[in-house]
């Protein structure tokens, strides 16, 4: 796997860098996998659950990964010339810029991590104002190939503490991964008194992650005069650039990875099994409740939503009518690409079985090999080739106050707006005359009248017995309603209820900023207008 991107060329005359002419630089960025060594001591055992079988098949349970870096550069010519990186000899700048670089995220994962920072509500530090900041003569060296644990010398995961310049390392997780308690045993050793960090690696002109230790906040913060406060300690914030995974990305990764399922299928011995109808859903952070409603929707081969948008002559021929000027904001567009993907088994790829006989063998004594998988199913199954609806997540939430965000969500609540989104959408292609050029007239109709039910209630009077029917409205939901005086956890219930009222006054309340910032706008744009007249 190789990223090649351009970085700005260094202006420092006294480099040492006889490579590194005036020409375009890129960072190489070389990641080999190394199958891991077997551990004579570990007795293997057969999967026995689902969680066991995934383990046993994941990548990074089967190989280590290799990252080697250099710094290239290219002549007008063609001709390339490298050096590793890191380098002693390459100017801070530059270095500054190709650690930028391997940091970077991916554009679909920046979008979800500023949706989790939307939704975190940090709160501005009670200890932030007037912040004692000690005068020991520390001063902190703005090449981060330089800052390390200052307790067990760990290079990753290190906070800056506001008030005392310490360097310390992230918190131990339970597995034993993350840091080594460093920051917190620091602030514990101080006597509880300088409670704000500061995530080095995160720090830029516009932002960083800080967290409280301070047993009141014990969270993540802001701090208004950040700058001015790592000013204190020699760090100038318009001079750096990310170079680290900031808190919202972690949770990001750890949304994307958490085992959900490792709870299910307790004791079973389970096959793996793929191809058309059998196509998983990446979770997107917190995505579990879209993917959980598409997968029941589409889980029958029957399923409306295939039958009128997995089949491929009909989903090539929706794609291939699609708006030209924004086939990304088309949810037609978007639910024939995500349906056919699921019904095709295009991205559903069983694993590579190994195949080479040992018994016959040639003139040069290699074994003979039967005819394996392909080379684009190999590499599918070995990169888990698996449907990451992000586009479609996109387009289904947008403007909708609790979908558009990167929180857990409610199924039976989503599974109605999706049905009532796709209705919309298609009443307009059906006006347009785009279904009845892509799909004949017998799939030409809403597809939520296929899940609706019909309800007819019955009243008897008890004195004449007189009987009155009503057809209620058609419905995609059977509720089954438990009275809340039966419930057995009122308390959990009152704490909810207390949270939702919380949740919808804060949403209106940003929605009545938003309306008087207009009006207000609109006012002095009125004002000025006269002014001028």
């Amino acid at each position: 796997l190789i990223k090649k991107v351009r970085v700005p060329k260094p202006d420092d005359p006294h480099s040492h860098t006889p490579s590194l002419t005036p020409s375009p630089r890129y960072v190489l960025i070389k990641k080999v996998r190394v199958a891991k060594p077997d551990d004579p001591e570990k007795v293997k055992e057969e999967p026995k659950t689902m969680n066991d079988l995934l383990q046993a098949t994941l990548p990074e349970n089967r190989y280590d990964e290799v990252v080697s870096l250099e710094l290239v550069a290219v002549d007008p010519s063609g001709s390339t010339s490298a050096i590793p990186f890191p380098h002693d000899d390459v100017p801070m700048m530059v270095a500054s810029a190709a650690e930028a670089v391997v940091a970077h995220q991916a554009a679909g994962d920046a979008e979800a991590v500023n949706t989790l920072v939307e939704d975190e509500e940090r709160p501005v530090s009670k200890y932030a104002e007037g912040l004692v900041q000690l005068d020991n003569g520390v001063k902190i060296s703005p090449d981060s190939s330089k800052w390390e644990c200052a307790e067990s010398g760990m290079k990753e995961n290190l906070w800056l503490n506001l008030s005392t310049g310490y360097i310390g390392s992230g918190r131990k997780n339970w597995d034993g991964s993350g840091g080594t308690n460093g920051g917190l045993n620091h602030y514990t050793a101080t006597g509880n008194l300088y409670p704000l960090a500061v995530k080095l690696g995160t720090i830029t002109p516009t932002d960083a992650d800080v967290y409280s230790y301070a047993p009141d906040e014990d969270q993540m913060v802001k701090v208004p005069k950040l700058g001015e406060y790592l000013k204190h300690w020699g760090i100038n914030i318009m001079d750096l650039q990310k170079t680290d995974k900031s808190m919202a990305e972690m949770e990001l990764d750890l949304n994307q990875n958490a085992e959900l399922w490792a709870i299910t299928e307790k004791g079973a011995k389970l096959e793996p099994v793929s191809g058309p109808g059998f196509t998983g859903l990446v979770n997107l952070g917190n995505s579990c409740y879209m993917n959980s409603t598409l997968q029941l929707l589409m889980a029958s081969p029957a399923s409306p939503l295939l039958l009128k948008y997995g089949d491929k002559a009909i989903a090539d021929s929706l794609i291939a009518t699609a708006p030209t000027d924004a086939p990304a904001e088309d949810p037609i567009t978007q639910l024939a690409k995500l349906a056919n993907g699921i019904a095709s088994g295009d991205y559903s790829v069983a694993p590579p079985t190994p195949t080479t006989t040992d018994g016959d063998e040639g003139k040069d004594g290699a074994g003979a090999a039967a005819e394996g998988p392909s080379a684009a199913a190999a590499m599918a199954s070995e990169f888990g080739a698996l449907l990451k609806p992000r586009m479609f997540k996109t387009l289904v939430g947008r403007g909708h106050s609790e979908f558009s965000s990167g929180r857990q969500q409610d199924a039976e609540e989503y599974l109605q707006h999706l049905l009532e989104f796709i209705g919309r959408a298609e009443h307009q292609a059906s006006s347009s005359g785009r279904f009845t050029t892509c799909m004949g007239p017998t799939l030409d109709k809403p597809i939520a009248s296929w899940y609706q039910h019909g309800l007819q209630s019955r009243l008897q009077c008890g004195t004449t017995h007189t009987v009155r029917y009503k057809a209620e409205p058609p419905s995609t939901v059977l509720s089954l309603a438990i009275p809340l005086t039966e419930a057995t956890n009122k308390e959990q219930i009152e704490v909810y209820q207390e949270t939702q009222r919380l949740k919808r006054a804060k949403i209106e309340e940003k929605e009545g900023d938003g309306k008087a910032k207009e009006a207000k706008e609109a006012k002095e744009a009125e004002d000025e207008g006269e002014g001028e007249a």
